[in-house]
């Protein structure tokens, strides 16, 4: 892979005033494997307020420029994007909270020699049993493979999603690496895509009282995972497929464990 200019070449957080006005981004990269192509996830503030993030895809030879880069609707990964063919979902929110368990519309992207498919979905924002939210815990050690990311010795912080569990796996794709200047992990963020039928509530306002439910209703949503290493972990430790990790250096990939 080719290097980046100096423009992007930064820790996690850069200044940008490619296109006028200045930037303060937080960018990570995904690599795919066998291709020249990277994918970004950034968020980026600037002047008066203004505020733009998404996903993109584009050359590794490219500068990222906020001003300039085209997102993608694109909320989860399916699968592991390879060099052929990327799977994703684009969830939007639901304005009546009622949600299909069907996709509402297909979209077909081709960028370069990859087939992007996006299939869209209505999200469910409200309460319910399917533990979409924030979960939080620690653990102590992982295992990655080509497709999954395994953590040992959970520990909770708060969540309910891994009630009993010691050990788990995600597939990759939804990973991304948090840390500091040194490369040192913070935490790990990863979204779990929920597709399926469960409780809902409607509480009434500003107590716990439930006012409605629903049961066996049709829910889309994302559960989102903090963990949080228990001895120190540095982002070098990761492959660069199937996870987004912080723009630290230009190194090149590393290959993926069997």
């Amino acid at each position: 892979m080719k290097k980046h200019k100096k423009s992007i070449c930064i820790v996690a957080l850069f200044l940008s005033s490619c296109g006028g006005g200045e930037w303060d981004t937080s960018l990570h990269v995904q690599r795919i494997l066998n291709s020249t192509k990277v994918i970004y996830e950034y968020d980026a503030w600037g002047g008066r307020d203004s505020h733009q993030f998404g996903i993109v895809i584009m050359d590794s030879s490219e500068d990222f420029e906020v001003n300039k880069v085209r997102n993608l609707p694109i909320s989860y990964f399916t699968e592991v994007p390879n060099s052929s063919r990327i799977h994703a979902i684009n969830l939007q929110k639901a304005d009546d909270n009622n949600t299909s368990l069907n996709p509402i519309e297909k979209q077909e992207v081709r960028i370069s020699d990859i087939h992007l498919e996006i299939d869209n979905y209505k999200e469910y924002s409200g309460y319910s049993d399917a533990g979409c939210g924030l979960n939080e815990y620690q653990f102590q050690t992982f295992k990655e493979t080509k497709d999954s990311l395994y953590l040992f010795g959970l520990q909770k912080i708060f969540g309910i999603n891994l009630e009993g569990k010691e050990n788990v796996g995600f597939q990759k794709g939804n990973i991304k690496l948090i840390t500091d200047s040194n490369g040192k992990l913070m935490r790990l963020e990863i979204k779990e895509l929920f597709k399926g039928k469960a409780n809902k509530h409607k509480y009434k306002k500003g107590t716990a009282e439930v006012i409605e439910r629903k049961e066996n209703s049709p829910v889309v949503c994302l559960r989102i995972y903090y963990f949080k290493p228990l001895k120190n972990i540095y982002s070098s430790e990761f492959t660069d497929y199937g996870i987004f990790k912080p723009i630290i250096n230009n190194t090149m990939p590393n290959q993926a464990h069997e």
